[in-house]
């Protein structure tokens, strides 16, 4: 087995600035040290929103929150930054209506919160995979196995120089996914925009991809950056199972969306759902 881990928080709050890639606005996030057995929660504007799939609103271009008429855009790469530390208790006070890209990867918040992590009384309660589940949508599809680790690997089809790539993510290599920034072809671009999505994104947080080259002067990280990402992604969206995850995944073309329907499947599949703050009930 992966050995007992012990829960997590922070020692003091951390605060980050930037742009919403998709809003385009300034906001700002608080992350507030928690109790152990609290969980990982949203808080905006009076309202707390845990950070789960039964609070998941939208999945086009970003995994975004919601409860009560509020709502906050593109939870993903911090969830993913608090998934790889096992951050399992915080609060994300927000300010603004958007999680800020930064530089598009997860790198300026993981180097932030693996300073201040503070371990807690009480053993982390892992979501394990006991069993084989898969969603597809046409060719596309991403499958669940059990695991006594966490390893994703996710294969793209890219019309462009990229071809076909295949990247394998190990527990423990983070860094070799917390620096992949996020990404988009240069044909898509006008559709997000027209889509009211895009609004924030810039060369200097989105690695921008055209049929035989890179648009970003600086080039990729890696000659596979955007697989990286997506494995990145799926980090963020597993941790909406509420708890850290033991399992192996492979993902074939997929996305936000397979995510989700991947990450409720397997919440269901265990009988337990969340029906309010700190509380959840068998069905």
């Amino acid at each position: 087995m992966g050995g007992m881990r012990r829960e997590r928080t922070l020692r003091v709050p951390l605060r980050f600035k930037g742009k919403g890639i998709h809003t385009g606005e300034k906001s700002t996030i608080i992350l507030h040290p928690e109790e152990r057995g609290t969980g990982v929660r949203f808080f905006k504007e009076g309202v707390f929103i845990p950070a789960h799939y039964d609070f998941v609103v939208n999945t086009n271009h970003s995994t975004d929150l919601g409860k009560e008429g509020v709502v906050i855009k593109t939870v993903e790469h911090l969830l993913g930054v608090l998934h790889l530390l096992e951050v399992t208790n915080l609060t994300v006070e927000v300010i603004g209506g958007e999680i800020p890209i930064l530089d598009g990867s997860g790198s300026e918040l993981y180097r932030a919160i693996r300073e201040e992590l503070a371990e807690q009384d009480g053993e982390i309660d892992y979501f394990v995979v006991d069993g084989v589940v898969e969603i597809r949508n046409g060719r596309s599809f991403i499958r669940a196995c059990p695991s006594e680790t966490l390893e994703i690997t996710y294969e793209g089809e890219f019309d462009n120089f990229l071809g076909k790539r295949r990247f394998t993510f190990h527990k423990g290599r983070d860094e070799e996914i917390v620096y992949a920034r996020t990404f988009c072809f240069d044909w898509e671009i006008e559709h997000i925009r027209k889509a009211g999505l895009g609004r924030g994104g810039s060369l200097e947080n989105t690695l921008v991809l055209g049929k035989d080259g890179v648009y970003n002067p600086e080039g990729m990280r890696w000659e596979d950056e955007p697989v990286r990402h997506k494995v990145f992604d799926i980090v963020g969206d597993l941790y909406l199972l509420g708890k850290p995850v033991r399992g192996r995944f492979f993902s074939f073309r997929g996305g936000h969306a397979l995510n989700y329907r991947l990450v409720r499947e397997l919440g269901r599949k265990k009988g337990v759902r969340l029906t309010a703050l700190g509380s959840e009930e068998k069905v």
